[in-house]
């Protein structure tokens, strides 16, 4: 017996009213594989505050006064094995768990940073002289919990807040190596804006990477498999993923407005920050904190294109979006 085209488009409606009443998605939410998120930091756009915690006084040499001011950072790539393995990634958080999507379409996950590699964007300036500073990962890393939004079968948003152990190395410019300090700060940060996914079918990298996670130089753990989860890309269907990040000749504001990532069609090159305080997830272009004069770190992501920031400013693929209002 036939079914009339009538009566398909009626059990076709049926079904679309039950969903809608029912709220579950349209799409069967392919579970995500635990993994890791690879990530470049925004140069100029990741900074720490010591005015809460300052260095105390003779902290740099005798007579020194307490350090309270504000250190600004860019990102140096990762120690890798095979070397190049990574382009320009300088932050690596591992997804613990595999994270299954309920009748609403979410799903949580276990996160903890990985890897982390900073470098101050200049010297500081101290009665001592100037400094370089770096930051990397110390100790056993505190575990926070992903949130993870499936909005159509291609991909979604996600809330994660961060929390890290980090050393701080400052290192004198003029070569004095007795003048090395080092100290080790908690960081809480806030779930970022614009925290965006999509599936992804192809490994980012080749099984068997080796990475520091300890900032000494030497590349101590393996990475694990590639997920079918690529953070900082809004939902698209991606027939391979987006190249690795490479490292740009100049920062947001420069003349040279080539980006250092490469967006899907229809997606341009954006960034997500992570605040001090914790709060609520934000929407993709809001700041979640207002991103206060203490402690902000900034990743290239992919907004999509007509995207506005807070400012009313309309992302364009053409250009590197500018700084959005309060993250200066």
């Amino acid at each position: 017996m036939t079914m009339s085209k009538a009566l398909v488009r009626s059990a076709v409606g049926a079904v679309l009213i039950l969903a809608l009443i029912s709220g579950s998605p349209l799409f069967a939410g392919e579970a995500i594989h635990n993994g890791v998120d690879l990530w470049m930091t925004v140069a100029g756009f990741a900074q720490t505050n010591f005015a809460d915690e300052p260095l105390p006084a003779g902290f740099f040499c005798e007579g020194s006064q307490p350090f309270t001011g504000t250190v600004k950072f860019k990102g140096a790539p990762l120690t890798v094995e095979p070397a190049g393995s990574l382009g320009a990634i300088d932050t690596i958080v591992r997804r613990l768990d595999d994270a299954k999507f309920d009748a609403k379409g979410e799903a949580t996950t276990r996160i903890q940073l990985m890897a982390l590699s900073l470098v101050s964007t200049k010297p500081i300036e101290t009665s001592c002289g100037k400094y370089d500073v770096a930051v990397s990962l110390t100790g056993k890393q505190p575990v926070t919990l992903m949130k993870i939004f499936q909005s159509d079968a291609f991909g979604g948003t996600y809330s994660a807040p961060l929390e890290l152990n980090v050393r701080a190395v400052f290192t004198p410019v003029n070569g004095d190596k007795s003048g090395r300090r080092e100290v080790t700060r908690r960081l809480d940060l806030g779930p970022g804006t614009h925290s965006v996914w999509a599936y992804v079918n192809l490994p980012r990298y080749k099984q068997g990477v080796r990475v520091d996670t300890d900032g000494d130089g030497k590349p101590d753990a393996v990475l694990p498999a590639a997920s079918n989860f690529l953070a900082g890309v809004s939902p698209a269907l991606l027939k391979s993923p987006p190249p690795l990040p490479r490292l740009a000749a100049t920062t947001l504001g420069g003349t040279d407005t080539t980006a250092p990532i490469v967006c899907p069609a229809g997606q341009c090159p954006y960034y997500s920050c992570h605040c001090a305080a914790l709060d609520t997830n934000p929407q993709w272009n809001q700041s979640s904190t207002g991103c206060a004069d203490d402690h902000l770190h900034c990743i290239w992501t992919c907004a999509p294109s007509g995207a506005t920031d807070p400012s009313g400013k309309v992302v364009a693929c053409a250009v590197v979006a500018q700084p959005a209002t309060g993250l200066e």
